[in-house]
């Protein structure tokens, strides 16, 4: 195992996306992990109870149904499949009541118009944009290199155009006070716009159509999330290429300027004679290629690169029923719903938890997401059982150090299972079986990329979004040195379980090799009306 056309540096499912493109292309491609397993944030453990399966960090696949790979890679055929619960989303408040998001439009404005009419009907309006009119834009703008505003002004026009752009000039709070009024369901858009972990800062509201053409969009996939890389690493190996773990890359050799091969910690050299392509992390990317090889600019990018004022503390939970939510009175859908956020009653006290956050403070406000994952799909836990968890936001370093979330584990497990227990009814006594707090100090120890808890390997702030992530000097996933690509989530429109990083990657080798694609790209993003 020396030669090969091409190596890809760790096995998350951007790596595998990149290295499974390629071997449909006819490259022999070598993807290393340093982990004894594959997956990266994809990934599904038992460690509660044998049976009860906890995703330990991605679970809501956000519209994955709309993703290139599922056909272009025929997934279905390497034992990927996902569901798309019918009651999407939902937000319980403390006196009881809630809100309802559903893939059905109409009842979805039923219950905003509980609250508010005017909000139901600008919900309307922006499904019609942004989840229909709109989507084939918005994909094709995820899954196409970033591009600098000029060119993008140049591609986009129209008065929607033009309002869909208008968000950047918003944070996420002003963002979501434009469209609604209500303060509740103000709430909920404001946690929800939280939920890919973007930073409330001014110019983050340019993320706002995006998240919000998959509100109706989250998907689970069957069996865990580990079932994708699973099937993208068949996929290589099917394509005549090899997926090897337990192999830490310590150096990317280049010679005469050009990416030539990588170095492993136990000395074995693996050569890439066309292409290698990193799925880690920017930061330690020029680290391994030799940051003097970098221009002035991508270094001090990379020194000063932000990981996040937030992470998440994951409570799971072994129990004999799913979570019965209170506010199941005021609307029996509560019931059903997939992803459930709680927690938080007001914008202030969103605020009150990121402040805290800032400040490397346990937050007084515990708020976040969560979801019954076997009450969807009974393979999550064994029969009799279910699996539950709930994300509060959370600081990576908690009092000054965040060996402070190990000291004080149990502590920390009993205060979220407090709070859990003022919106659901039944998480105690005989029907708790058991529970595991995955801490952000966890995230980091289970995947290196992560760095102080970055769920996704670097914050959502302007400087590190669109044609800024990472670098400007280094567009359409190609750095400085020749043949070396980035295909990981802190290059072009990364983050999160939609393998956008890989695709992208993909194309720019196969465009830089003129390799004959088995793939029709998705085409380059326009808006003329």
């Amino acid at each position: 195992m020396t030669d090969f056309d091409g190596v890809v540096i760790g096995a998350g499912h951007n790596g595998l996306t990149t290295a499974a493109y390629l071997a449909r292309a006819g490259m022999k491609v070598a993807v290393l992990e340093r982990n004894a397993r594959i997956g990266g944030g994809s990934s599904t453990e038992e460690r509660i109870l044998p049976g009860f399966k906890l995703n330990l960090h991605a679970n809501f696949y956000m519209g994955i149904g709309l993703c290139p790979l599922l056909k272009d890679l025929e997934l279905h055929r390497f034992g990927f499949s996902y569901i798309e619960p019918p009651v999407q989303q939902a937000a319980a408040f403390r006196d009881g009541t809630c809100v309802v998001i559903h893939k059905d439009l109409d009842k979805t404005c039923a219950s905003l118009a509980r609250f508010s009419k005017q909000d139901a009907e600008t919900f309307r309006e922006l499904w019609h944009t942004y989840c229909e009119e709109m989507r084939p834009l918005l994909v094709s703008l995820l899954y196409n290199a970033p591009m600098p505003r000029e060119q993008l002004l140049d591609r986009l026009s129209g008065p929607k155009a033009k309002e869909l752009l208008s968000h950047a000039q918003h944070d996420l709070f002003s963002v979501v006070r434009k469209h609604f009024v209500d303060e509740r369901i103000r709430t909920l858009f404001t946690s929800y716009m939280h939920v890919i972990t973007t930073e409330n800062v001014p110019g983050a509201g340019i993320v706002f159509p995006a998240i919000f053409a998959n509100i109706a969009s989250f998907t689970l996939p069957v069996g865990g999330a580990h079932t994708l890389p699973l099937a993208l690493a068949r996929v290589v190996e099917a394509g005549g290429g090899t997926v090897v773990t337990n192999a830490e890359v310590k150096e990317i050799e280049v010679k005469g300027g050009r990416a030539t091969g990588v170095k492993l910690a136990d000395g074995r050299f693996i050569g890439g004679s066309k292409f290698v392509a990193s799925a880690i992390d920017f930061p330690m990317t020029l680290t391994m290629a030799g940051e003097e090889r970098f221009p002035d600019p991508v270094r001090e990018k990379a020194k000063a690169w932000h990981w996040g004022n937030h992470s998440l503390v994951t409570l799971h939970l072994a129990l004999k029923d799913a979570p019965r939510y209170r506010a199941e009175a005021f609307d029996p859908d509560m019931a059903r719903a997939y992803n459930i956020f709680f927690g938080m009653d007001n914008i202030d006290e969103v605020a009150s938890c990121f402040d805290d956050c800032a400040a490397k403070k346990f937050p007084k406000v515990l708020m976040g997401n969560g979801a019954c994952n076997s009450a969807f799909d009974p393979t999550y836990a064994p029969a009799g059982g279910n699996s539950a968890f709930w994300w509060p936001f959370a600081p990576y370093s908690v009092d000054g150090s965040p060996q402070e979330w190990d000291r004080n584990r149990a502590d920390y497990t009993q205060r979220i299972l407090d709070y859990w227990r003022v919106y659901a009814s039944n998480l105690e006594g005989d029907n708790l079986l058991g529970s595991y707090l995955f801490t952000p100090l966890d995230v980091e120890r289970l995947n290196a990329n992560m760095r102080q808890g970055a769920v996704r390997m670097g914050a959502y702030v302007p400087n590190q979004l669109g044609i800024n992530r990472p670098h400007p000097l280094m567009p359409g996933s190609r750095t400085p040195v020749e043949g070396l690509y980035l295909c990981g989530s802190s290059s072009g429109n990364g983050g999160g379980v939609n393998g956008a990083p890989g695709y992208i990657a993909a194309n720019a080798i196969a465009d830089d090799l003129r390799l004959k694609r088995a793939w029709t790209p998705v085409p380059p993003p326009e808006w003329r009306h």
